[in-house]
């Protein structure tokens, strides 16, 4: 009989081992079946131009999902105060509203990332410029506005707009009490 620790190493060490071949797996692109060389055979050099011309010009245009690189902490600019950061909350939340009502919901990823970061990063502007008595609330606040980056991400990658609008609305709520904790 298997002990059950060694059991579960062993799950999580085939999990470990897996989970990256799987995620590396499912974004890769697609291989040519063919050598380069065959793909273009029988098209005039001309041709063979144009097509590696479209190529170039149609990778120019389209960016990686979510538009590359995940954010860091370094790429958002630090607010100078709670109050600054909490009016920055409320303007990347008009630009989700904005792509919402254009249904580029695609687009949705981005500006929810760098509200996530802000809200994390505000924690350390609130010890100092939110009263004792409320910081908890703003700290508490501030996480809460994180946390909504993979519900509202996933809704709209998946095209669920009015999952969208309404995690955008619980946004706009939890902005307007840290509004209130900022001007206290």
């Amino acid at each position: 009989m298997i002990n059950r620790t060694t059991f579960l190493m062993a799950v999580t060490a085939a999990a470990a081992f897996a989970l990256p071949l799987f995620v590396g797996c499912s974004k890769k692109a697609a291989e040519p079946t063919e050598p380069a060389d065959e793909q273009h055979e029988g098209h005039t050099a001309e041709e063979h131009a144009a097509m590696e011309h479209h190529d170039a010009d149609h990778d120019e245009h389209h960016e990686p999902e979510h538009g590359g690189e995940a954010l860091t902490e370094a790429d958002v600019k630090m607010p100078e105060s709670f109050a600054a950061g909490v009016a920055r909350l409320s303007e990347l939340h008009q630009k989700i509203n904005d792509l919402i009502e254009h249904d580029e919901l695609a687009d949705v990823h981005r500006v929810a990332e760098e509200m996530a970061i802000l809200a994390r990063k505000m924690k350390e502007l609130a010890s100092r410029d939110i009263v004792e008595d409320n910081r908890t609330e703003a700290g508490r606040l501030c996480n809460e506005i994180a946390g909504y980056f993979s519900p509202i991400d996933e809704a709209a990658d998946a095209g669920k707009k009015d999952e969208t609008v309404a995690i955008h609305h619980q946004m706009a709520e939890t902005i307007a009490k840290l509004e209130g904790l900022s001007k206290k």
